[in-house]
């Protein structure tokens, strides 16, 4: 006969393996496509050119505000 604490254990387990599978099903290719991954490196790369642009001028603010500009 399995102990309470172990069988309380192997309940977790088992609960922690569902949890797993009901996870890597999640997501299917049918309803989330692999991305185009050309097209999402150009998006982000105009995106971090965009904040990188936000980011200095902020900077700029900053530094004339502090007298280092």
């Amino acid at each position: 006969m399995i102990d309470l604490a172990l069988r309380d254990r192997l309940d977790r387990y088992e609960d922690a393996l569902q949890s797993i599978v009901q996870w890597s099903e999640a997501y299917p290719l049918d309803i989330f496509p692999e991305p185009d991954w050309k097209a999402a490196r150009k998006l982000l790369e105009a995106s971090a050119h965009c904040m990188r642009r936000v980011v200095e001028g902020v900077g700029k603010i900053a530094r004339e505000a502090l007298g280092d500009g």
